[in-house]
């Protein structure tokens, strides 16, 4: 690849319409761009003007902050943000160059792009690479032993990773009630929500049921054997669980013996539930959870086949006590708020943690009525020289106490 030479995504496009795209690339310019996979792109090309289109803009804006955009649309104007080049269609070569050129205006410095190390992973402030896919799942060791900075190397990864369990929400002042807001999510308004009441109906019912997005089929859950089936890709999945639904999804059952569509892949129910909840969270609690509750740890969530968000084992560690509230947690281990955050909106998820929540002391009834009218009226208190006028004038004839 030349310096020039841009690698380019498309979203939400069918076979034919990239064999279309394709063609019509090949015609730019030599060396121009090339088709790349959506985790290694420089910039990412979308039709806004489908019915998932504004969807997908949004979903890779915000997996991809940092990312230029090309936009096609019949109506220009509506730009997003300035890392958005729009062409108006229909899309002519000319045009079509132009917003190449002004992609690469935008990009960052090469001396930038040289700077994340022999493995090509960007710096955490950089989103520019924010997919899990573009971090290895191995690394070799000779890439380790050769590079300049294996350990800074090594902090990348983790904070990428990181990142993209968790999210990048700072900390807050949790004694500031308009600050505090900030740090809570509805579940019922993401696909963690629907998620949920799908598998519940399910259960009820003894049938997988699916969850289709505005293109078909995106999601089978059966839990009668524990298993779901994606047909969307890892980043596309993970865009559908980050943003709010929006009325954009709906639920439908199958027939107990319906086979998975095709190209469909399976994994485990409980893994995904995990997933949907690290991602609508992003480093936020579901609302109503309290900040000075003790968390119990009712059981260990299984880490060894599930994302672990960073200092997962230390909170539940500190949890499985069931003395530490979540303000505690933090203060505890030191750490960001989304951390802990995060992690306990995926165990509340799949039920591995509760709130402590201690009884209110019964307050004492006052007496009723009947008794106070009941009551013996104590006689008044006297003085002394009341007292002895009294024992020198003896008991009145009514019996009343002297005076």
């Amino acid at each position: 690849m030349t310096a020039t030479t841009l690698r380019l995504c498309h979203s939400g496009m069918d076979n034919r319409a990239l064999y279309a795209f394709e063609i019509f690339l090949s015609r730019v310019g030599p060396g121009a761009c090339r088709i790349a996979e959506e985790d290694t792109a420089d910039v990412a090309f979308i039709d806004v003007d489908n019915d998932l289109g504004p969807y997908l803009l949004a979903g890779h804006r915000m997996l991809y902050p940092r990312r230029p955009l090309i936009v096609t649309t019949q109506i220009p104007g509506q730009r997003p943000d300035p890392l958005t080049v729009e062409i108006t269609k229909p899309v002519g070569l000319a045009a079509f160059s132009a917003a190449l050129e002004k992609v690469r205006s935008l990009l960052p410095p090469a001396e930038a792009v040289e700077a994340a190390g022999p493995l090509g992973l960007p710096d955490a402030g950089d989103e520019r690479g924010g997919s899990v896919e573009s971090i290895p799942d191995e690394i070799p060791m000779d890439a380790l032993r050769e590079g300049p900075d294996q350990i800074a190397l090594l902090r990348r990864i983790e904070a990428r990773m990181a990142t993209l369990h968790v999210g990048s929400l700072p900390d807050v002042d949790l004694d500031d009630p308009t600050a505090r807001a900030g740090i809570y999510y509805d579940p019922a308004g993401f696909l963690q929500g629907l998620a949920a009441r799908a598998i519940t109906h399910a259960r009820e019912i003894g049938r997988p049921v699916r969850i289709d997005d505005a293109i078909g089929t995106a999601l089978i859950l059966d839990p009668r054997n524990g298993q779901a089936w994606t047909t969307r890709s890892p980043n596309a999945l993970r865009a559908l669980g980050q943003l709010p639904t929006r009325g954009t999804l709906a639920m439908a059952r199958l027939e107990a013996d319906a086979p998975p569509p095709d190209g469909a892949i399976a994994r485990p129910l409980d893994g995904l539930e995990w997933e949907l909840a690290l991602w609508a969270s992003r480093g936020r609690l579901p609302r109503g959870t309290g900040l000075d509750h003790p968390v119990r740890l009712k059981s260990w969530p299984n880490l060894t086949r599930l994302a672990v968000p960073p200092e997962a084992m230390r909170i539940a560690g500190l949890w499985s006590r069931g003395d530490l509230s979540l303000r505690e947690t933090v203060a505890t281990l030191g750490a960001p708020q989304r951390y802990v955050f995060a992690f306990y909106s995926a165990c509340a998820a799949l039920g591995h943690v509760e709130q402590i929540i201690a009884a209110q002391p019964a307050a004492e009834a006052p007496p009723t009525t009947e008794a106070v009218e009941d009551a013996p009226v104590p006689p008044p208190t006297r003085g002394l020289f009341k007292r002895v006028l009294g024992k020198l004038l003896g008991a009145r004839i009514d019996n009343l106490p002297p005076v």
